[in-house]
């Protein structure tokens, strides 16, 4: 199928000064896929042409890449091995493990097909072809006759296309896009894969050497990469796991190039990027600085710590949270960053006074003052309402994600609010038809319910919650300290999961009459929650309107136009290979090497070397991946590319297209990418692809899967 040809007008806001060697300036900008062919790629440093790395009509480097797990990932073989990162798929190992077979710590390696094993919650996605729909979209957001039915009314229509386009081939996934707030959207195919396979999972201590006190840290020497495989049914179409499935045979597979890269090269980097939120006004990073980074980053912090407790007098506990551990602990170090990166470029000030001459260019312009005039003033309104709200929102969406008691209660609770509703009316979940979803939802939590942090986790958030200055008033809320949540928790008959599955077959009569604490609790909450929802739908409509003014008339002040935030869709961004210098007198190089290593290692904790990898060292048994130049095998390399979330395990290509390295983190000033990008201080980090190959045979013995990416 051809791809339909998306013409977007975005070009550039911002050209920032590259103080290099190289005379290219670098642009900031996470490129969609109908912006390559406008980039000058080979003034860059590209050798290759541009319709190497996407093609519309033909087979190109984009057909190497997938979506997997959240994470970014490519092909390196005809036989659908795909190389990541080690902790993208840190999740499917850890619930793999055992006590006894501790692949997390130990490291996996199939030495067989048949040896390779499910790597249970990961999917791979591929872009297939993509249309823009904003005109149907924005002409049913218009038939709004209420402002506050607008983003219902759009997120009605995108369910329609996605349900219409699924329902004319069922082997696609379809997901609508919004590019730009209110004002453009666009369709996603994606061929997804279901069958997805553990090849080579290095040990904890090269795959996160260096742990949390080196995450989001440069010089790093993590060898943060894996392989998995991709499988499908016999006639190639994607299939639940089989033994009969046999390995996907992609379009086109990356090159692999064991001689790797060096300072200044041209790089770029290919991938799914999460969220980022560079052309949001400056009452958005107040509300981020305010109230969402301080508040997240403080109670994973407590959580971290509540997991570990647990986890130093039980080893399995320990094992089963570890994934979540990492997961919560990157958040945490990456939001404080965050703060201290607005505080310290002082983002909000600059923002603000960006803001504020748009506000007086509308005003000189005649012509521009009755539509936009008001723009930035109505803005503000919506956002005084965001900060009286603050922490609100996020409270409860935070304990829905983490505490098995609430979740279970709000299902009760919804539960009778659906039931009371015609069967074609209600939430999916609550149908017949949905029934086998709900009791896999509720298998789920009871088994990852542990009653002990569950019931501090409970106490904590709420008790914390009725503190806020924004509940104060609010009368739920005056009688949630920790007495009263403790007796809640302990009086409650809910977690107890025989108890709980006879209750969830109740009736809508029989279940008004179940008398229970937390209960109770959880339905008061819950009409806040619901309260909270319509006054988000109302701003969120609001913006439906305002934001697409707002960057319309920063166009007319720029006389530019822009590239869309990053919103998990298929994007390239550019550069070189480059150190920085983060601090007064301080240079850091952009490479990396096994000496490093061994220079950090230690017998225990983060910095625990591999047995194994020391003594090759200690050897001078480095094989052919060692650098002549550097007399080293190179472990991590820093390039000045604009990544995001999402972006871990990107390739990092060369100028040839062949892949040198693998994408992993940012440097700890470069967590402020999401917000604002600067050649001075925006690094990415990635593992070297020479080290990939050295640690792949050396220590995991496994030159078979050099050969088959043809590096042996």
């Amino acid at each position: 199928m051809k791809n339909r040809i998306l013409i977007f007008t975005f070009s550039l806001l911002f050209i920032t000064v590259f103080s290099g060697t190289t005379s290219f300036l670098p642009e900031e900008g996470m490129f969609p896929l109908s912006e390559i062919h406008k980039l000058n790629l080979n003034e860059a440093g590209l050798k290759i042409s541009v319709d190497e790395v996407y093609n519309p009509d033909g087979i190109s480097i984009v057909d190497a890449l997938v979506n997997i797990g959240g994470c970014s990932g490519s092909f390196v073989s005809e036989e659908g091995l795909i190389i990541t990162n080690h902790h993208c798929v840190s999740g499917s190992v850890q619930r793999v493990s055992t006590l006894e077979n501790n692949f997390i710590e130990n490291g996996f390696l199939a030495k067989t097909r048949e040896e390779e094993i499910p790597a249970e919650g990961l999917t791979c996605r591929i872009t297939e072809s993509y249309e823009d729909v904003s005109e149907i979209i924005l002409k049913a957001a218009n038939d709004a006759g209420d402002i506050s039915n607008r983003t219902e009314l759009i997120e009605r229509k995108i369910k329609e296309i996605v349900k219409e386009e699924e329902e004319k081939d069922s082997t696609i996934q379809v997901v609508v896009s919004e590019m730009f707030t209110g004002h453009s959207y666009v369709l996603f195919r994606y061929k997804i894969i279901n069958d997805v396979r553990l090849v080579y999972v290095p040990p904890r201590n090269i795959g996160e050497f260096g742990g949390e006190s080196d995450n989001w840290v440069w010089p790093r020497h993590t060898g943060d990469f894996s392989f998995v495989r991709a499988y499908v049914a016999l006639d190639g179409t994607p299939a639940e796991y089989s033994p009969e499935n046999v390995p996907f045979k992609p379009k086109r597979f990356l090159k692999v190039n064991p001689n790797g890269i060096k300072e200044d090269d041209f790089v770029f980097v290919m991938g799914y990027p999460g969220r980022t939120f560079k052309h949001q006004p400056h009452f958005f990073l107040q509300y981020q600085k305010n109230f969402q980074l301080p508040y997240i980053s403080e109670l994973y912090r407590w959580m971290i710590n509540t997991y570990e407790e647990k986890g130093s007098s039980d080893p399995e506990f320990a094992l089963k949270i570890s994934s979540r551990i990492k997961s919560l602990a990157n958040v945490e170090k990456n939001y404080s960053s965050k703060i201290q990166g607005i505080e310290r470029l002082n983002l909000i000030g600059k923002k603000k006074e960006e803001d504020k001459q748009l506000d007086d260019f509308i005003k000189s312009k005649n012509e521009l003052n009755p539509k936009y005039g008001n723009t930035i003033s109505e803005i503000e309104e919506v956002y005084n309402d965001f900060f009286k709200s603050g922490r609100l929102p996020l409270m409860f969406t935070i304990i829905k994600r983490y505490s098995v008691v609430y979740r279970i209660a709000e299902i009760l609770v919804e539960k009778k609010i659906e039931m009371k509703k015609p069967e074609n009316e209600r939430k999916s979940l609550y149908t017949e038809k949905g029934q086998e979803n709900l009791d896999k939802i509720i298998i789920n939590l009871f088994k990852d319910f542990y009653q002990d942090v569950d019931k501090k986790y409970f106490v904590k958030v709420l008790s914390d919650a009725a503190k806020f200055p924004e509940t104060s008033g609010m009368e739920i809320f005056t009688k949630l300290d920790e007495n009263y949540l403790n007796e809640v928790y302990d009086e409650t008959i809910l977690f107890d999961e025989n108890n709980y599955k006879e209750i969830i077959k109740y009736s809508e009569d029989e279940l008004e009459s179940v008398n229970d604490p937390l209960l109770e609790l959880v339905q008061e909450l819950e009409e806040v929650n619901e309260s909270e929802i319509k006054r988000s739908d109302l701003r969120e409509s609001k913006l439906n309107i305002l934001l697409p003014k707002y960057m319309e008339a920063k166009r007319l002040w720029f006389s530019k136009d822009f590239i869309p935030d990053a919103n998990n869709t298929l994007r390239l961004t550019y550069g070189n290979v480059k150190g920085y210098s983060p601090a007064d007198a301080t240079y850091y190089s952009p490479i990396t090497t096994l000496r490093g290593v061994i220079e950090k290692g230690k017998e225990n904790g983060d910095y625990e070397i591999n047995k194994k990898l020391l003594e090759l060292y200690n050897k001078n048994d480095l094989g052919q991946f060692k650098d002549e130049k550097l007399n080293d095998v190179p472990v991590a390399i820093l390039y000045n590319t604009d990544t995001s979330g999402g972006n871990s395990g990107s390739p990092v290509l060369d100028a040839y297209g062949q892949l040198v390295g693998v994408n992993f983190d940012r440097a700890y000033e470069a967590t402020i990418n999401d917000f604002s990008w600067s050649d001075v201080y925006s690094r990415s980090i990635g593992v070297d692809i020479r080290y990939v190959l050295f640690i792949t045979q050396k220590v995991g013995g496994a030159d078979f899967l050099l050969k088959e990416m043809g590096v042996l």
